[in-house]
């Protein structure tokens, strides 16, 4: 889990358990809880907390090379505390919503993407893109990503994962600004220096129709751009 679970007390909840990847097991003991996270099925559970306070648990499947960094935070808090937890929560979510509507250029897209990397996909492809081959291919001057006809399919792959592999989909985990940060950043990171962008719209409008569409908005820094041309013309 990225946040700790956030529940209220005194109330019966339902827990919907499944999993994205690989066989997980979700179990917090003080709630005498644990259910297999199994893809494409859903199994369900159901608590009752009395107190508030912090409540742990882990993962209790052995799931694969991460199986030791997946703890279970679960926050219970009282219903009027929870109330503001959710009123702040759905202000992020609109917040997010309308990072599709602002003016994006290389700039602001490198510094989230530098972000989101290091704390999403490092651990696997390594800071420096070098990746761990051949469990966890280079991003450093991969056809995918220095390519300019590789963009649809790194946008696939990122978004939709792939199957028989470890990378997993992370459509539904990041927002359109991240998912749309990470993959400018690593066109454009290590040397790549495509100058291709992807905005928070493109990634939006992916979702709904499956097609990557230009986002004449999009403004590419101008130090970018002039790699990509000097690149383009020594090949």
């Amino acid at each position: 889990m990225d946040e700790p679970l956030v529940l209220p007390v005194g109330q019966k909840v339902r827990f919907l358990v499944t999993a994205a990847d690989v066989i997980h097991s979700w179990w917090v003991p003080a709630f005498a809880v644990k259910r297999d996270a199994i893809p494409g099925f859903i199994n369900e559970a159901w608590t009752k907390i009395e107190r508030p306070g912090i409540y742990r648990g882990q993962c209790a499947e052995l799931c694969g090379k991460d199986h030791g960094f997946m703890p279970i935070v679960v926050d219970a808090r009282t219903p009027e505390d929870f109330e503001v937890w959710l009123s702040e929560k759905k202000q992020e979510a609109e917040r997010i919503k309308k990072l599709t509507e602002e003016d994006w250029d290389m700039d602001k897209l490198m510094k989230l993407g530098k972000t989101t990397y290091e704390k999403i996909c490092a651990a696997c492809h390594q800071v420096g893109g070098e990746g761990m081959p051949p469990v966890f291919p280079a991003l450093k001057g991969a056809d995918m990503t220095v390519k300019a006809d590789g963009l649809k399919d790194h946008v696939d792959i990122v978004m939709n994962g792939k199957k028989g592999s470890a990378m997993q989909a992370f459509a539904n985990q990041l927002n359109e600004a991240e998912l749309a940060a990470v993959i400018t950043y690593e066109r454009n990171a290590w040397g790549n220096n495509t100058g291709q962008l992807v905005t928070p719209k493109q990634i939006l409008d992916y979702k709904k129709t499956g097609e990557l569409k230009p986002d004449d908005s999009a403004k590419p820094a101008a130090n970018q751009q002039q790699a990509a041309l000097e690149k383009q013309a020594s090949l």
